[in-house]
């Protein structure tokens, strides 16, 4: 129990670091936005271009992480959106934020990595970036051809042409396949090169934290709960245990870091970017609350995760 409150209590008190910052107006909403831009467009990009390109990845890449974590997020998605349109009888575009991004994209850059980080001396990154790719890769463009399904104003070929613009665009896409493009070809970065890059890397994690304090500002309302508790069921409960079950048939062991990487990974509350996906298909407070109430209760499962793995 003192270890896992040696890992739990920095992330905590960064939150409420962030959380403060906002109630005593010392930062403001716009300096989330430009904070959050700057952990997403530069620290994890360099974060991750520097620890994948010293990796050797033909020894460290697995498919079998690749596919179970991408089977479990699309079987989870696909339920789960059914669930909300069929049985509780919520609109499609609405099922599809509540059931298809909300249980099953999960807020790596923000919460996922951080815990890592306190969790393993060695964070098992290359499991890592293959969580990314899948969400990024898989994930995200299902759900946006999701979203877009019941619109009338779509058209296929606009729609298709700007999610690839905005993949391609992408700061973590790009550091990804950078980094591991260089450790493909073993190529080494010259230190001049490897050092402002770590020193940019290792602000990700602690600003990541600071700023999900500062986006803790909304209550949700009795309305809401509903939804909200059932959204949070399946992120923080189905997902990991979908995960967990599934590596525990199709892995040769499961004691390995990588496996407890990746339900870690799972059991983190959904992505920060939900009430901006909530915003854009008319349910941004619903998104926002649920993104409050989702992180507040991860610390609760997170620790468990730890203490069921015995990490």
């Amino acid at each position: 129990m003192i270890e896992l409150l040696s890992v739990i209590t920095p992330v905590i008190v960064l939150i409420l670091f962030g959380l403060i910052s906002v109630k005593l107006n010392v930062l403001t909403s716009d300096d989330y936005a430009s904070l959050t831009s700057f952990v997403m467009k530069i620290s994890f990009p360099c974060l991750l271009l520097t620890k994948l390109s010293i990796l050797d990845i033909s020894q460290h890449f697995r498919w079998d992480i690749l596919l179970i974590f991408a089977s479990c997020s699309l079987l989870l998605a696909i339920t789960s959106i059914q669930f909300f349109h069929r049985v509780l009888k919520r609109q499609y575009t609405l099922s599809v934020l509540e059931g298809g991004i909300g249980t099953s994209l999960s807020n790596n850059g923000f919460i996922g990595y951080p815990i890592l980080l306190l969790v393993f001396s060695n964070p098992p990154m290359t499991t890592y970036a293959t969580v990314l790719l899948v969400e990024n890769l898989i994930m995200i463009p299902f759900i946006i051809v999701l979203l877009n399904r019941n619109n009338p104003k779509a058209d296929g070929v606009t729609m298709t042409s700007t999610l690839t613009r905005r993949l391609w665009k992408n700061p973590i896409l790009i550091s990804v396949a950078s980094g591991l493009l260089i450790s493909l070809m073993s190529i080494k970065l010259p230190n001049y090169l490897m050092t402002p890059l770590s020193f940019l890397g290792a602000t990700a994690a602690p600003l990541a934290l600071f700023a999900i304090g500062m986006a803790l500002i909304k209550i949700p309302s009795i309305t809401q709960m509903t939804d909200i508790a059932w959204t949070a069921f399946g992120k923080l409960l189905l997902h990991p245990l979908l995960v967990a079950i599934s590596c525990a048939f199709f892995v040769d062991s499961f004691s390995d870091p990588d496996i407890y990487a990746l339900i870690l990974l799972a059991s983190s509350p959904m992505a920060s970017l939900y009430p901006t996906f909530g915003a854009n298909y008319g349910a941004p407070n619903l998104t926002a609350s649920a993104l409050t109430t989702t992180t507040l209760l991860s610390f609760i499962t997170i620790s468990a995760w730890i203490l069921v793995l015995g990490i």
